[in-house]
C-alpha cells in the first residue's frame, strides 16, 4: 500500500504512532518478555568439521515449532568439562550467514571461547558447500532474540563446561540490535559489542519522514522500511495500535538502556547511510547517565559507513578479553 499522506489525520496518526513510550507501555513489554518461553527440543548435531584444533558443529533444534540451525565452534583443543565462556555472533542483513565465521575469532582469549553463529528463523546457514534452511517467518529482532536465547541454553546443556554465567554477544547492523536486546532480555549475557546496530525505531528524530517515504513507495533504508511495514499492517487492519507500539518499542534498545549489562561497546560510522549514526550517539548518552557501568565505550569512525571500520576487531577483542 502506498499512501499520499496528504491529510492531517494521517500525519497526526504517525505522530501518535511514534510518540515517546509511556511507563505503562514499557511495563507491558517487560511483562511479555518475562513470560516463559517453551523450551527448545530435538537438539541434533547435523555435521562436524575440524580445523587447527577447533571443531565446528552444525546443530539444529526446534524453537517455537521451527527448525533452527546454528554453528557451534568449540574452544581450541576442547575437553568436555573444561570451563569456557560463550560468544554469540549475530549477523546483519536478511540473507543468512556463513557458519565458518566462527573459525575467524581466534585472537587473544577468543580461542578459549565457544563461538556460536545462529541463523535467524526463515534464513540459511551456509557452511562450505552445504546449506541449512531454518524454518519460520522472518522476524525483526524480537523472535531473533528468542532463537538466540534458546541456542545459548542448548550449548550450555549439550557442551559440558560451557558457562551460562559468562556469555557475550557481538553483532552487526540487525545483529547489533539483536545483541543489545539479548543483553537486555537475557541475564546470562554480560558483555555486548554493538556494531552500527539500530537502537531506536520508535522516537528517532527522522523516523516519521523515513516511514512516510516508505509508505509513498520511495526507496528508503531498511531502518525506515521495516517500521514502515509495521505501520502498513496497522493501516490495513492487520494489527492493533497497541500491538504496533509494542513491536516498535520492543525493537528499541535505547528505551531499555538501564537494563543493558555493565559492559557495552558500540561502533558506528559517521557516514552510515543504512542505520543513522544518531542511533549510536543516543545510546552512548543514555549509558553515560548510568553510574554502574564497568565498560561503556563508543567509537565513532569519521569516514566510516555501513561496512568495514578500521581497528574494530582489535577494540572488540580487547573488551571481550578484559579481566579474564
Amino acid at each position: 500500500m502506498a499512501l499520499g499522506l496528504a491529510g492531517p489525520s494521517q500525519a497526526e496518526s504517525l505522530q501518535r504512532i511514534f510518540a515517546p513510550p509511556t511507563a505503562a507501555e514499557r511495563k507491558a513489554v517487560l511483562d511479555v518478555w518475562a513470560e516463559p518461553v517453551a523450551p527448545a527440543t530435538r537438539w541434533t548435531v547435523e555435521d562436524s568439521f575440524e580445523d587447527d584444533g577447533f571443531r565446528l558443529d552444525i546443530v539444529s533444534q526446534r524453537v517455537e515449532g521451527n527448525r533452527h540451525f546454528s554453528a557451534v565452534r568449540t574452544p581450541q583443543v576442547y575437553r568436555p568439562g573444561q570451563p569456557a565462556p560463550i560468544l554469540v555472533l549475530n549477523h546483519g542483513g536478511w540473507d543468512g550467514i556463513e557458519g565458518d565465521w566462527a573459525f575467524e575469532l581466534v585472537d587473544d582469549c577468543l580461542a578459549d571461547f565457544f563461538v556460536v553463529v545462529p541463523s535467524f528463523r526463515g534464513e540459511e546457514l551456509r557452511i562450505f558447500d552445504d546449506t541449512y534452511q531454518s524454518t519460520g517467518e522472518k522476524s525483526l529482532i524480537n523472535r531473533d532474540v528468542i532463537d538466540v536465547m534458546a541456542l545459548i541454553s542448548g550449548v550450555v546443556d549439550n557442551y559440558p563446561g560451557a558457562q551460562d554465567h559468562d556469555v557475550s554477544a557481538w553483532g552487526y547492523s540487525r545483529g547489533g540490535g539483536v545483541s543489545l536486546m539479548l543483553g537486555i532480555r537475557d541475564p546470562r549475557v554480560d558483555r555486548v559489542v554493538n556494531v552500527f546496530g539500530p537502537t531506536d525505531v520508535l522516537t528517532y528524530p527522522d523516523m516519521i519522514n523515513g516511514v512516510i517515504g516508505h509508505l509513498r513507495g520511495e526507496e528508503v533504508s531498511p531502518y525506515y522500511g521495516f517500521p514502515g511495514t509495521f505501520v502498513e499492517a496497522y493501516y490495513d487492519g492487520q494489527t492493533r495500535f497497541e500491538e504496533l507500539r509494542m513491536q516498535l518499542l520492543g525493537g528499541s534498545a535505547l528505551h531499555f538502556a538501564d537494563l543493558l549489562p555493565e559492559r557495552v561497546q558500540t561502533h558506528h560510522g559517521a557516514r552510515d547511510t543504512i542505520v543513522p549514526v544518531g542511533n549510536a550517539r543516543a545510546l552512548d548518552q543514555a549509558l553515560m547517565r548510568r553510574s554502574d557501568m564497568i565498560t561503556s565505550e563508543y567509537f565513532e569512525y569519521r569516514f566510516g559507513g555501513h561496512g568495514a571500520l578500521p581497528g574494530l576487531d582489535q577494540r572488540a577483542t580487547r573488551m571481550l578479553c578484559a579481566d579474564r
